[in-house]
């Protein structure tokens, strides 16, 4: 009998469904003995839960950032979070998902959200499922959120042992938490091309440097175009690729801004599947501070140049990536400018990043949790 697990993310950002996809998929090709299904919690939202998804989509596009932090940071308590458990409920308990979720009865589930770890929870003390709960925090930092209903967690997964070291200090039991690192999409590692071809592909001599930066943030957003503009002017001694990701109307823009300035050292991409190639090619990655993206800049060993996210967990990312000396974090567009005519004027400030990267060992998140819940 085949076990099945339930991966479940909810649409607060990219990273959580990029993180969850990446685990269900290691499952799905390493296990003839699992049946998987991967959920989006917020497909099933009831109207307080679409709205709390509009405001993230507003927070990503419009960045208040000083309001996030606060609010972040607010929440951050024991009294704070006293209703959390309740709200999430508001949020997305319902007859569908209700439905769903008891007709796939999972075995396990794998949680990239906090509110799906609290929906599972609630759904276990109902009885109407018994399923092993493990909650990947997908982020370089805890908060309350996570840990609200550590006693019933079978299991956290987190990405190193400082955030396993922070969960312990707040009550959680030691032995439940597994610094495996994120998960990312190993199967892209494996498909890494030459560098000769890579280059190739993109029309680069490779006789420069190469700067990879990713500007594509919510669709619809302009926030990254400043920034995009300020690489241009700079007129920097290297290559820049710019990827705008889903987000057409910053594609357009920005490929504008190029012909009209008759720009030659920028491409400007929209979509693509090649980051883990593009990465193999950069000298540095220039991005906010996603989990997600954090993640793989440190799997393939890339310095990272960081522009402000939209606060909160990002902050304490940023954080970790510029105390570790593995990136520089950037408080606006005029810090930005001043570390991009530093690391062109002083190279090796890059070098000394890239060796403290080439120190860390390979990223096997997913193995380590595939492994984690297929033996119990």
């Amino acid at each position: 009998m085949k076990k099945k697990i339930l991966i479940m993310y909810a649409r607060y950002g990219s990273g959580h469904k990029s993180i969850a996809e990446y685990v269900a998929k290691y499952i799905e090709e390493h296990n003839d003995s699992a049946d998987v299904m991967v959920l989006d919690m917020t497909d099933y939202a009831n109207g307080i839960g679409k709205f709390t998804v509009k405001i993230m989509d507003f927070v990503s596009k419009y960045r208040p950032a000083r309001v996030f932090d606060i609010c972040y940071e607010l929440m951050d308590h024991k009294i704070s979070a006293l209703g959390h458990n309740k709200f999430t409920k508001k949020c997305y308990d319902n007859k569908k998902l209700r439905e769903v979720i008891t007709k796939f009865n999972p075995d396990v589930v794998v949680s990239s959200h906090f509110y799906c770890s609290n929906i599972i929870n609630y759904y276990n003390d109902l009885e109407l499922i018994d399923a092993k709960l493990y909650t990947i925090i997908t982020d370089y930092r805890t908060h309350e959120w996570w840990t609200k209903n550590h006693k019933k967690e079978t299991g956290y997964i987190v990405g190193n042992e400082i955030v396993k070291q922070e969960l312990i200090k707040r009550g959680v039991d030691g032995k439940k938490v597994h610094a495996f690192g994120l998960p990312l999409n190993i199967n892209e590692l494996s498909k890494l091309e030459k560098t000769d071809k890579i280059l190739s592909r993109y029309n680069l001599k490779g006789n420069r440097k190469v700067y990879l930066f990713f500007g594509g943030s919510t669709a619809g957003s302009m926030y990254y175009f400043d920034y995009f503009k300020t690489v241009a002017k700079l007129n920097l001694n290297a290559d820049i690729i710019f990827i705008s990701g889903k987000n057409a109307k910053l594609k357009v823009k920005a490929e504008e801004y190029v012909k009209i300035k008759n720009i030659k050292n920028i491409q400007v991409l929209g979509y693509t599947n090649d980051v883990f190639n593009l990465m193999k090619i950069s000298d540095l990655v220039i991005t906010k501070p996603g989990g997600a993206t954090v993640t793989e800049c440190l799997e393939m060993h890339r310095p990272m140049l960081l522009i402000p996210g939209v606060g909160g967990q990002e902050k304490y990312n940023a954080k970790f990536v510029a105390n570790k000396k593995y990136g520089i974090k950037v408080r606006g567009l005029w810090g930005f400018k001043i570390w991009l005519k530093r690391l062109e004027i002083s190279p090796d400030i890059m070098t000394k990043m890239k060796k403290r990267l080439d120190s860390q060992s390979k990223n096997k998140s997913a193995e380590k949790i595939n492994d984690l819940i297929m033996k119990k």
